[in-house]
């Protein structure tokens, strides 16, 4: 079989090499739009994403944490939804920012549903110090950690906590004296229901 030779191409003129660039950068433009929509799409799939996990696993409302003192037992109350547990509750010196107590891992019920006895070592799987402090700061900043993973925190003024006319089985707040049911009450936790 005989090979045919072709013949060669003409040279290109200005015009012609005007439009091939032309074509060139429109094909990088085109491309480079393409994937520059791709990444935009992508963060905002994961950010959609990242924003209904966090709505859907904190509650709806800020939650209401109560206090009572009896002597010198501290009781404090946190609202949560009833699938949460407490995990932590931390005791600040308002004024100095000073840790006062820690408990981790309350072990009976009532205290992983947010009802917490300050200073009582023994219903926490770990706590320090020990005992309570020999005086109560002026105020303080109780911080309550849940799980899975939000918090509460509120300051209270002892003085105005001492104050208050706090009728058994209720807790003192920012927003008046409130019992047990009514502080877990306020917050919107959606369709939960207990385990």
């Amino acid at each position: 079989m005989r090979r045919r030779e072709v013949p060669p191409m003409p040279a290109l003129g200005a015009g012609e090499l005007r439009q091939n660039a032309v074509r060139r950068r429109e094909h990088t433009v085109v491309v480079t739009a393409l994937s520059v929509s791709a990444v935009v799409v992508v963060l905002l799939t994961v950010g959609f994403w990242a924003f209904f996990v966090h709505t859907f696993s904190d509650p709806g409302s800020p939650a209401l944490v109560g206090i009572r003192i009896d002597g010198d037992a501290v009781t404090v109350k946190s609202g949560q939804c009833p699938q949460d547990r407490v995990r932590r509750v931390e005791v600040w010196d308002g004024g100095r920012e000073r840790l006062v107590w820690r408990g981790d891992r309350p072990l009976a019920e009532e205290g992983r549903r947010g009802l917490l006895s300050l200073w009582d070592g023994k219903a926490y799987r770990a706590s320090s110090p020990a005992g309570p402090p020999s005086e109560l700061p002026a105020t303080l900043d109780v911080t309550v950690d849940h799980d899975p993973a939000y918090g509460v925190s509120e300051v209270f003024d002892i003085a105005e906590v001492r104050r208050a006319v706090v009728p058994p089985g209720s807790y003192w707040t920012h927003e008046g004296v409130r019992t047990a049911e009514q502080i877990d009450g306020i917050l919107d936790c959606g369709n939960s229901s207990s385990p």
